[in-house]
Order: structure tokens, then C-alpha cells, then sequence
């Protein structure tokens, strides 16, 4: 699934410091989590964990962007959420995620350190505060879940891929304006619940209005103003 990779001494731990989760731990504490914790790559594509293949690790992504998505029963694939570098992933009953009934895809080329599930229990034990930081980054994520849901259920396509585009477009152009590169047509559809072509047509409509432009894998953020105007109707 993954490949081993070596990494330049010291920078594993100050990656580590810096996740929400394992902050303010003890140096003994920090020393014994880098020693326990594996830095791995995967290329962009490579599939974490299946529903047919579960593993009982922690992730924890240093770079790149990771998918978690879920299969319908007549076959559709439903991208549930995105993450970025410094959030936790995996299937753990300790941390009461149910990773069995997901699959997780590198998005772009990634860095991730991988934790064992009885390493995880002996620092939660350890540590109280790690426990009570892992239970509030999973009620966040659930909130975000949660409001997924009503977006799906109640909010149309324009209203749902702006709110995406609003969201993912963490990086700026040499102008400073929003952009959000590497997703295709397809992973967009499967984040915003819907088919590729009509992703492709709202997008058009979109730059038809001058809210966005488009590229290759590029989508530029012209008018966000306009795009949370949508976002609201």
C-alpha cells in the first residue's frame, strides 16, 4: 500500500509537535512517538485501505491531500471528505472511526506517518489530553459530516460545487487570487454527489458568468463574492 522513505533527522518529531493532537507532550513522550511512528510515501492514487482490505493503523498526514470516499449500492462512488496535512485518518475502534465501510485514496503525492494501533492505546493511556484532543478532532469532523449531509439533501449543484470550490481553494495565483488545482472533473463530482457531466456543465455556467476560470486540473477563483451568493440560495 505504502513505501518506506527515509527522512532528514529531526524532522519527523518537529512534524509530529506540531499536529494538534500531540502537542505539549513531554520530550520523553515525543521521543518515544518518533521512534514508534513510520514516515512513508504513496504516489498520487494509491489506495490506503479498502473496504475488502481494513488495517488497524493511525495515518497521520504530513502532505498532500487524501480522499475518503464510500461506495453506493448500485455502484456510485461518494467522496464523504478531503484532508490535508496535519489531520488523522484510519480505523481504529479506540478512536471509533469505521474505516471498514470506507476507502481512502491519495489525491496527490503524499507524506504520511503511520502509528500502530497498540502504539496509539499506550500513548492515550499515557496521556489523557492526547484522548481528549482525539475525541474533539472527531466531533469536528462529524460536524463536518453532518453538514455534508444537509447540503446533499437539501441544496442543489451550483449551490453544492460552490460551496466546494469556496472551500478547497486554499492556494492563490501570482494575482492573489483563490485557486484550487489537481482535482479533476470526476473527483469534484464525487465530492459535491453528482455525475461528471454535470459538474462539467455547471462549471461552464460558472465561468459563463465570470465567477471562475478554468484550466487544466485548474479552477481560478474570479469572483468569490459571487460564489457564496450562490452558496446561499
Amino acid at each position: 500500500m505504502v513505501t518506506s522513505t527515509t527522512s532528514p533527522a529531526g524532522t519527523k518529531r518537529d512534524y509530529l509537535q506540531m499536529v494538534d493532537i500531540f502537542q505539549d507532550l513531554a520530550q520523553a513522550d515525543m521521543a518515544h512517538l518518533e521512534a514508534v511512528t513510520a514516515m512513508v510515501t504513496c504516489e498520487r492514487g494509491r489506495v490506503f485501505y479498502t473496504p475488502d482490505a481494513p488495517a488497524e493503523v493511525l495515518f497521520i498526514l504530513k502532505k498532500g491531500e487524501v480522499g475518503i470516499s464510500r461506495m453506493s449500492a448500485d455502484g456510485r462512488k461518494l467522496m464523504i471528505e478531503t484532508l490535508g496535512p496535519g489531520t488523522i485518518f484510519g480505523e481504529m475502534s479506540i478512536v471509533a472511526q469505521r474505516m471498514h465501510e470506507n476507502e481512502a485514496e491519495a489525491l496527490s503525492e503524499c507524506l504520511i506517518c503511520v502509528m500502530s494501533r497498540l502504539d496509539v492505546e499506550e500513548l492515550l493511556l499515557a496521556d489523557p489530553r492526547v484522548a481528549i484532543r482525539l475525541m474533539q478532532t472527531l466531533s469536528t469532523r462529524l460536524a463536518r459530516a453532518e453538514e455534508r449531509l444537509e447540503e446533499m439533501a437539501f441544496k442543489g449543484v451550483p449551490s453544492r460545487l460552490a460551496s466546494l470550490l469556496l472551500r478547497l481553494a486554499v492556494d492563490t495565483d501570482w494575482r492573489g487570487r483563490p485557486i484550487l488545482a489537481g482535482l479533476t472533473h470526476q473527483q469534484l463530482a464525487e465530492l459535491a454527489g453528482t455525475t461528471r457531466e454535470t459538474i462539467t456543465l455547471t462549471l461552464n455556467h460558472f465561468k459563463t458568468d465570470g465567477l471562475i476560470e478554468i484550466a487544466r486540473k485548474r479552477i481560478t477563483l474570479l469572483d468569490s463574492a459571487g460564489l457564496s451568493a450562490i452558496v446561499d440560495l
